[in-house]
């Protein structure tokens, strides 16, 4: 209850801003927690030099579940597969501070980070084009942020 409680402070805070607005202090981003066998996909993220999960900002007039969708294909190269009318997986929310990028010229601020559990779709594997450094990951390697996770698997 905790985390939900600094959430909804740092909404409130916000004051009305847009979370799909890049200049905020607070944005929607998602996460996809997917999994080959017993194995989560990670990227090493190109500003933090951090192992995380694929992830990034929600656009406009995106959902955050269609957000998860993209970013897991844009950094892995690989699709995720899901049927029409599928309830959305959501497996956690998060606080995340993510600090001030000079590179970018963004600020220090806050995602609201959203985590869905998707199926890798091993039918379209081939041709594999990742925009970043991708990690298979047993739970004993992951960091230990993710690790809960891994129950997915788990019988």
């Amino acid at each position: 209850m905790m985390k939900l409680e600094q959430i909804k402070k740092k909404i409130l805070a916000a004051d009305g801003n847009d979370l799909r607005n890049r200049k905020s202090p607070l944005h929607l981003s998602a996460s996809a927690v997917v999994f080959k066998g017993q194995d989560c996909f990670f990227i090493l993220h190109p500003y933090l030099k951090e192992v995380l999960l694929p992830a990034g900002h929600v656009e406009n007039m995106e959902t955050p579940f269609a957000c998860a969708i993209r970013e897991f294909k844009e950094e892995t190269g690989r699709e995720v597969k899901f049927n029409a009318g599928e309830r959305e997986n959501l497996l956690d929310i998060n606080l995340i501070h993510i600090p001030r990028n000079p590179l970018k010229n963004e600020s220090s601020h806050f995602h609201i980070d959203l985590r869905y559990r998707l199926c890798l779709d091993s039918k379209h594997q081939e041709n594999v084009n990742a925009e970043l450094p991708v990690y298979l990951l047993k739970e004993k390697e992951a960091p230990d942020e993710f690790k809960k996770y891994y129950y997915i698997n788990k019988g």
